[in-house]
């Protein structure tokens, strides 16, 4: 518990029991640190239309006005909350049921301390196989149910037509091969951004680009990108359709990697300097699954193989680390997340 949770928590405990014992029915909330969490829920929340959205800022309510989304904001009193968050400090007490649940495809970086995952009663992880690899550092609790997200282009939700209306709304040329360039925050030394986003004129006369950054990216270098003539900057939160329109991948090690090999496609990937939450793991699964480059010049030379000789030169890894990354792709994760949900629910009765 840190030094806020200790002030929060009488008043909390002693509001949500006063709030207990004159409401009637469950309350279930939805606690949205961000706008990309809500993005990971939104197909689990089709199941469950009485989960309240509460939203950590007034900033993020508006973000969800916008999506029309209705939300309260925090703090609020439920029996059950779920979050793509670690912030289970926010609701103490053991009377609340905790549902954890990520807000990116599986662990691009290393596991976080076990406390905060074993602080949920439940945290959904993306496989069977994260769950167990979880377990083995001490996470007690966790459940592999694949990643509701990837759901739409796995149950037919995103259809060839509606991502057809993503291709026009980018004004992509149908001649040339489409290529996504993505990046984790680049004040971590995990990133390529600056070695990619002032060069992206250098591939518009011949490739359509479509770019997706962390939230979290420095204005200078979305200024850099957003004012390069001939390239479409992604606001959507939701870049799935995106990757649905993309032959190729161009990325670093953030989680969205993963949302790309679900659609087994090809994939370049820069090499980054290794740190305290690098693992093997994930930079064997880079080498084996992705083409990989140092330098902006072999990006360039390596694009056309991989979009044409040797696009499929990957797609047996890419298949055998989707197995680990999401279980399933079937298009079920959020029934599977939705079971877990309601096996509390129950409980709570």
């Amino acid at each position: 518990m840190n030094y806020s949770s200790y002030i929060n928590y009488i008043p909390y405990i002693t509001t949500w029991a006063v709030k207990k014992l004159f409401r009637k029915g469950i309350k279930i909330d939805f606690y949205c640190g961000s706008l990309v969490d809500y993005t990971c829920f939104k197909k689990v929340h089709q199941h469950f239309p009485q989960v309240r959205v509460v939203a950590k800022t007034r900033s993020i309510q508006k973000a969800l006005e916008r999506e029309n989304v209705k939300s309260i904001l925090y703090p609020s009193f439920p029996d059950i909350v779920i979050m793509s968050r670690h912030s289970t400090r926010k609701y103490p007490g053991k009377s609340i049921k905790k549902i954890g649940m990520r807000h990116g495809p599986y662990h691009f970086k290393n596991f976080i301390n076990a406390r905060f995952y074993n602080q949920f009663d439940s945290f959904m992880f993306t496989s069977p196989t994260e769950a167990l690899q979880a377990k083995e550092r001490g996470i007690n609790n966790g459940i592999g149910v694949g990643y509701p997200k990837m759901d739409d282009a796995f149950d037919g939700t995103i259809s060839a037509i509606s991502v057809m209306d993503y291709r026009y709304k980018a004004n992509l040329d149908s001649v040339k091969p489409t290529i996504i360039f993505t990046a984790t925050w680049n004040k971590t030394n995990y990133s390529a951004v600056e070695k990619w986003a002032s060069r992206l004129n250098e591939l518009t006369p011949d490739y359509n680009i479509l770019v997706t950054v962390h939230d979290w990216t420095t204005q200078d270098i979305k200024d850099v990108i957003t004012k390069t003539p001939g390239i479409f900057y992604i606001k959507d939160k939701n870049v799935l359709p995106y990757l649905m329109i993309a032959d190729l991948f161009v990325g670093d090690i953030s989680s969205i990697i993963a949302e790309f090999c679900a659609l087994n496609k090809p994939m370049i990937t820069f090499k980054i300097l290794e740190g305290k939450r690098t693992t093997d793991e994930i930079i064997t699964m880079l080498d084996e699954m992705t083409f990989r480059v140092d330098t902006f010049e072999e990006l360039k030379e390596i694009i056309p193989q991989a979009l044409t000789t040797e696009k499929n030169l990957h797609e047996a890894k890419r298949n055998h680390y989707n197995k680990i990354m999401f279980g399933d792709l079937d298009g079920k994760a959020h029934l599977r997340a939705r079971d877990v949900i309601q096996k509390y629910i129950e409980e709570v009765k």
